[in-house]
């Protein structure tokens, strides 16, 4: 069905699916994360071992982005994301009843296959369907994620404390199988077109980045150097390979400037590491908040609330904020809050006081949250404005980078988190925003008229 068949009604209706799906898909990975003691603890599992179940997820969904993307635009998207949301009720249901860690890994490592499609998916969709205003659309999409943020603590908290961790991922299970009725009746589609895989440049690329993100997350498990180190070799090796690939006759990977392209580059920048910071504020806070405050997952995710409704209320904002300023400045402006809402996330557990402590704990989340969507909602609109938005690989890559922060941050939680120095756990994101910052360019006055050319090059 296409979007001149559509009468407002279905295409209000569609549109709020699709919000919806963006929601359910961040709901699947903060869902557990209130509970996530409890859940470690029902199965055995250390802290290190449970962080890696969250890392699963998000591991899974680094390495399958880009086929993810291809096959949204070789297979049509609806049918890709009614796809994932089917294999997504199936790994919930599987996850509800896990024995031991290893079958949970393995279940949302299955979730993350699942969720990898959806990005690119509905990034299809509502550039197709809904392009007249994207800066408004994107940061809709992004308060959608926000709403995941927000949902996702509370409501795992509550199910938990209630029905018993088990139900959290039932829960999200039922919630997945209403989308899916909903994607399958109401969501217009991107049709397919003619998008031939090249295998070889798909296979060394996924073995590349798998590999370096594996190794990350092997450190944070075990901390053997050598085998992080031996992993890390396979995927620049991987890598190297997929490069030269490039120069033989079956061609590049994805059309020559595409990824060079700068709205492409500094937004899939930002969007990573406004991901990996994120990583580290769910996993690293609430860790905190129940192993050395004692709190309870609903205490917890009532506590995390902060992060995302500041994260859902400040991504609309953010397109006022583009039309008036600039993307670039609003980009920069959001990366400064950003550093300061991790600088005074360690601060505030030094705090003396219980309730001092979950009060500047509030605070800074809520800064971090607002500064988190902002960015978010600014990057996509620089995607969504890139050429790369009209290939679906070039869109997998850029969902595949911004998954790999986010898996980044949850391993750095693993490393950093077992010394005990917080400063160090939210020190190194501070110092990636930092970088981001002086890469996304001045803030001096430029030609860019409006919003729809986001990160041109000054003149």
């Amino acid at each position: 069905m296409s979007a001149s068949t559509l009468t407002y009604e279905p295409r209000r209706s569609a549109y709020l699916a699709l919000l919806a799906c963006s929601t359910l898909g961040t709901l699947s990975s903060t869902i557990i994360s209130a509970p996530i003691n409890v859940i470690a603890h029902a199965i055995g599992a250390s802290p290190r071992g449970i962080v890696f179940a969250v890392s699963a997820f998000t591991l899974a969904m680094v390495v399958f982005a880009p086929v993810s993307g291809w096959m949204c635009q070789r297979f049509g998207s609806r049918r890709v994301l009614a796809g994932s949301l089917l294999l997504m009720v199936a790994a919930q249901a599987g996850a509800a009843f896990s024995q031991g860690l290893g079958f949970l890994v393995v279940m949302r490592a299955l979730q993350g296959v699942a969720c990898s499609a959806v990005p690119p998916a509905i990034q299809q969709v509502l550039g197709r369907h809904w392009a007249g205003n994207r800066a408004r659309v994107m940061a809709a999409w992004a308060a959608a994620i926000g709403v995941g943020q927000a949902l996702g603590p509370p409501l795992g908290g509550l199910v938990a404390d209630t029905l018993g961790w088990r139900w959290v991922f039932l829960t999200h299970a039922s919630l997945s199988a209403v989308l899916l009725v909903l994607c399958l009746t109401v969501v217009p589609d991107v049709p397919a077109s003619y998008a031939p895989l090249h295998v070889s440049g798909m296979a060394t690329l996924l073995v590349g980045i798998g590999a370096l993100v594996g190794a990350i997350s092997w450190l944070g498990q075990h901390g053997e150097i050598a085998v992080a180190a031996g992993m890390a070799a396979v995927g620049v090796l991987a890598l190297a390979v997929h490069t030269q690939l490039g120069r033989t006759s079956a061609g590049p990977f994805v059309p020559p400037g595409l990824l060079t392209e700068r709205r492409f580059v500094a937004s899939t920048m930002a969007a990573g590491t406004v991901m990996g910071c994120l990583g580290v504020a769910i996993v690293a806070t609430p860790l905190h908040l129940g192993r050395d405050l004692g709190l309870g997952p609903g205490h917890i995710g009532i506590t995390m609330l902060a992060l995302a409704l500041a994260m859902t209320l400040a991504a609309p904002l953010s397109s006022r904020v583009t039309e008036r300023f600039t993307a670039r400045r609003t980009l920069r402006g959001g990366l400064v809050l950003l550093a300061l809402g991790l600088l005074a996330l360690p601060l505030a557990a030094t705090a003396s006081g219980h309730d001092t402590v979950v009060a500047l704990t509030v605070a800074a989340l809520a800064l971090t949250g607002a500064a988190i969507g902002v960015v978010q909602a600014t990057s996509a609109l620089g995607l969504m404005t890139s050429p790369a938005a009209a290939d679906g690989v070039a869109l997998g890559l850029h969902n595949m980078l911004r998954f790999t922060g986010l898996a980044v941050g949850y391993s750095w939680v693993a490393i950093a988190y077992p010394t005990g120095n917080l400063s160090l756990v939210y020190g190194v994101p501070v110092a990636a925003v930092a970088l981001t910052w002086a890469m996304a360019g001045p803030t001096t006055p430029s030609s860019e008229p409006s919003a729809e050319r986001v990160f041109h090059d000054h003149r």
